[in-house]
């Protein structure tokens, strides 16, 4: 009797579905800091990670702006890598906001940041901003991590923002990616 023989890509792509489906990604956050460098500008009213679930930790933030309105703003979004420290790692982007939100498509890595918070804020308008910035229950998810090519590791995601071309605050999002093939 005579066993058939299976192609090799056939092999390779069940192969693929079994890795794929027993895959278990990891993308949470670790931790959170946030800074206002003039406490007659802006106040974090809140700046907390929350747990809203077994391993489901969400983002809530709400940054009070005492000089209303602000029509100019600028991020500059460096992400670091931790090795012996944390270390710069492959995205330094400065973005005029207002101008980014008029044309999103120019900063395709800060479009990516904006899309992760677009649903979770009311930071989804384009300038004049006439009230307080606000995220609430903000969660990571896989999706958001598979346009963005991150090794596994422990990442640092800082934002500095300017207005009318002062620097005024910084957050520090720590989060933990693990794509689960070198647990």
């Amino acid at each position: 009797m005579r066993v058939p023989i299976i192609p090799i890509r056939v092999l390779t792509f069940v192969a693929m579905i079994l890795i794929l489906h027993g895959s278990d990604g990891l993308f949470k956050y670790k931790n959170i800091k946030c800074k206002c460098y003039e406490k007659s500008y802006c106040e974090f009213k809140k700046c907390e990670l929350k747990v809203l679930g077994r391993g489901i930790v969400g983002l809530n933030m709400h940054v009070q702006a005492k000089q209303l309105p602000i029509t100019s703003v600028k991020a500059i979004l460096t992400m670091f890598r931790q090795f012996s420290g944390y270390r710069p790692f492959l995205y330094n982007v400065t973005v005029d906001i207002c101008g980014f939100l008029k044309n999103p498509k120019r900063f395709p890595f800060f479009s990516m940041v904006h899309d992760a918070i677009r649903n979770f804020s009311n930071f989804n308008h384009s300038c004049p901003y006439n009230d307080d910035i606000i995220i609430d229950r903000m969660v990571l998810n896989d999706e958001m991590i598979s346009r963005m090519p991150v090794p596994n590791g422990f990442y640092k995601l800082l934002v500095a923002v300017a207005t009318e071309g002062i620097w005024r605050g910084e957050v520090e999002a720590y989060v933990e990616v693990n794509l689960g093939y070198d647990r």
